[in-house]
């Protein structure tokens, strides 16, 4: 029987039993409370657990994933060219060169047009360098050729207009030296008629240079101005002008080279 039965039954109040009641009580009523609580604080759900984060987290890993993979290729890549590696084993077990590595298999064909091209570039110097050595000899030489075109220019001006009328031949055996034969054959043609008349007065003529500029000059050709004196007498003019006519010309005298000799090629006079 219980304590309280006794106390009830007997009418007695003891030492006042009425505080065992909350004793034994209060910790049964107390317990489902904080158990309830706990259950409802364990229920809510996470903020880490919505479907937006973890959505997140995966493309995160999934860059950090990508990220690493890329910088091991760009540490395998750097590791490859540090190696130098030239040539990867082919299906046969020969070596195939790789393009852009040295001794692959382009090298050849680079070294040999860098050889091609020195090559020509070489030629190339060594004909500039001739051309301007030659162009320098003819110089000297055109230089050392001036002096005689200039001379012989005005030698061969008199010699044309000097003449006696009375003995054209010994006119044309000079034309024929000084002159080139195609110019010879024109000239003595081209005067016959004015050699008729010279025949007729009985002319005599005499010609000296006075002046004589070269106008242009080669290895070849020349060309010379020529200022001539002139007189011509004649039986029929003699009473009147004893020391006979005076004339004053410019004549242009063309001459060529041949077997180093001036010749006269063309005669005009201007």
């Amino acid at each position: 029987m219980s304590p309280k039965a006794k106390v009830d039954r007997n009418g007695e109040s003891g030492d006042e039993p009425v505080t065992t009641e909350p004793v034994a009580t209060r910790p049964v009523t107390a317990e489902p409370e904080e158990s309830a609580v706990d259950s409802t604080v364990q229920s809510d759900p996470s903020p880490f657990d919505s479907e937006a984060f973890l959505e997140a987290n995966r493309r995160n890993r999934d860059k950090m994933r990508a990220a690493a993979e890329a910088k091991r290729a760009k540490e395998a890549a750097r590791e490859e060219r540090r190696a130098g590696r030239g040539a990867v084993a082919t299906s046969d077990g020969q070596a195939a060169d790789r393009p852009g590595r040295r001794g692959g298999r382009w090298t050849v064909p680079v070294l040999s047009i860098l050889l091609i091209a020195a090559l020509v570039a070489a030629g190339v110097f060594a004909y500039l360098y001739r051309e301007a050595d030659n162009r320098a000899a003819g110089d000297d030489q055109v230089n050392d050729l001036r002096p005689s075109a200039v001379e012989d220019a005005g030698r061969y001006a008199a010699d044309l207009l000097t003449y006696d009328s009375a003995n054209f031949a010994e006119l044309d055996a000079r034309i024929t030296e000084i002159s080139t034969p195609a110019f010879a054959k024109d000239f003595i043609e081209g005067s016959r008629q004015a050699r008729e008349g010279s025949a007729n007065a009985q002319a005599v003529a005499s010609a000296k240079p006075k002046e004589a500029a070269l106008q242009s000059i080669s290895s070849t050709d020349a060309v010379v101005l020529v200022a001539m004196d002139q007189t011509v007498k004649s039986p029929q003019t003699d009473a009147e002008l004893p020391e006979g006519i005076p004339y004053q010309s410019m004549v242009k005298v063309t001459l060529e080279r041949v077997n180093g000799k001036w010749l006269i090629s063309d005669f005009k006079v201007v």
